[in-house]
């Protein structure tokens, strides 16, 4: 929500003759909100209940995709 709020501000000071870092804010607001929103869709939880003596192995490999 505040990268929300400062993007909105940033767009809002964003005009011309005025500084560029209120672009630079802007820009920066909108490509850390788009990562977050990726993180959050490639989250994969798992939940499994073991019983004594059982055991888990967890491994990760990168598929490309395409």
């Amino acid at each position: 929500m505040l990268l929300a709020v400062l993007e909105w501000l940033a767009l809002r000071r964003k005009r011309p003759g005025a500084h560029g870092i209120w672009t630079a804010a802007a820009f920066a607001a909108f490509l850390l909100r788009q990562h977050h929103r990726r993180v959050v869709r490639e989250r994969v939880s798992l939940r499994e209940e073991l019983r004594p003596g059982e055991s888990l192995l967890i491994t990760h490999t990168d598929t490309p995709h395409g």
